[in-house]
């Protein structure tokens, strides 16, 4: 992520309960980690909620944290982050609306109404997926992170991680055509009857 940072050496300065090493990380990975939280839970302002609790938790547990490399950091920082999404999505135990402030390019002419709707239908689509799915999803297409990255951090292999992404964007064709039954498997042709 940041590469202006010496990582090991602010983790040393967290770890020994200097406040500017903590604020450093926060400069350096809070837009990231709330962009996770909007795009999980859908509420800028929950997002905001989040990233303030993640990073005390970071402060609180970062005397735990064995640094390996900047991966291990990032994944520990994700893990911590889902876990806070998770517990905010189970407090507040309704369903999550998509807030129409999009960032929706209204001069190229597409009709408002019909992007605002695919935006609600891929967001309430992304809910019906299974946790671990939506997370992979969020890292993926949200983030940008690698396979390698998002197998790090929900601490499964690359090849489950691309299974879980692959599972997932069926589901969501399924959901998104309105066709309710199951896609087709990868290697077989798609029958139709007349």
């Amino acid at each position: 992520m940041p590469e202006d940072i010496d990582l090991p050496a602010v983790i040393a300065h967290a770890q020994q309960g200097k406040p500017d090493a903590v604020e450093v990380l926060y400069t350096a990975y809070a837009d990231p980690i709330r962009r996770y939280c909007y795009a999980r839970l859908g509420d800028i302002e929950a997002a905001h909620d989040c990233v303030q609790e993640i990073f005390l938790k970071v402060w609180k547990a970062i005397t735990s944290f064995v640094y390996r490399d900047e991966l291990s950091f990032t994944a520990w920082l994700y893990t911590i982050a889902n876990h806070v999404v998770v517990s905010d999505l189970r407090r507040r135990r309704k369903l999550v609306q998509l807030p129409l402030d999009l960032e929706i390019d209204l001069t190229s002419g597409h009709d408002l109404a019909r992007t605002i709707t695919d935006h609600l239908a891929l967001w309430n689509a992304i809910r019906q997926l299974t946790p671990e799915q939506q997370q992979v999803i969020t890292l993926r297409y949200f983030l940008g992170l690698s396979f390698f990255e998002i197998a790090k951090i929900i601490k499964r292999r690359e090849g489950a991680v691309k299974a879980l992404q692959h599972r997932a964007l069926n589901r969501l064709h399924v959901l998104l055509s309105g066709d309710r039954r199951d896609p087709p498997a990868d290697n077989q042709p798609t029958v139709m009857s007349l």
